[in-house]
């Protein structure tokens, strides 16, 4: 009877570990759900206000093309002011497509990597500020000299 006792013992401790092991995994997978929907959530917030924002200025583009192109037109003729405008927006898309890593992509790297990975981001971060303290202190020191 006492080995018995010990076998149900056992089972009800297995069945309790079985339990509790997919009560563990079942609240695991609902955070992990929780967590993709919120850095979904923040990426496409992130996307939609940067398309909110792009068709803003391509609005504000068009009226102010339309203005100058106006003031040109009366001041030189319709000839020179679509063509004045024409080289000025072929000088925007060159500077645009020039620098559109430091415009577009770096922040855009950044801001996404903040979303979804906060914690590796802020120790590259803080590692980051120290070198550069460290960096700016040797120039410093470098450049005195002793008496």
């Amino acid at each position: 009877m006492d080995i018995l006792g010990k076998f149900t013992r056992r089972s009800e401790r297995s069945a309790k570990t079985w339990k509790d092991t997919k009560t563990y995994f079942s609240q695991r997978y609902n955070l992990l759900k929780l967590e993709f929907l919120e850095k979904s959530t923040q990426l496409l917030s992130v996307i939609f206000s940067m398309l909110i924002v792009i068709v803003c200025a391509l609005v504000v583009l068009i009226y102010l093309s339309s203005a100058v192109i106006h003031w040109l037109t009366m001041a030189l003729g319709a000839a020179w002011a679509y063509t004045i405008l024409c080289v000025l927006f072929v000088g925007i898309i060159v500077f645009v497509l020039a620098k559109k890593d430091v415009l577009f992509v770096k922040p855009l790297i950044r801001k996404f990597s903040r979303i979804m990975y906060p914690d590796e981001v802020e120790e590259l971060e803080t590692e980051n500020v120290v070198k550069d303290a460290e960096i700016e202190s040797e120039h410093e020191e470098g450049g005195q000299y002793e008496q």
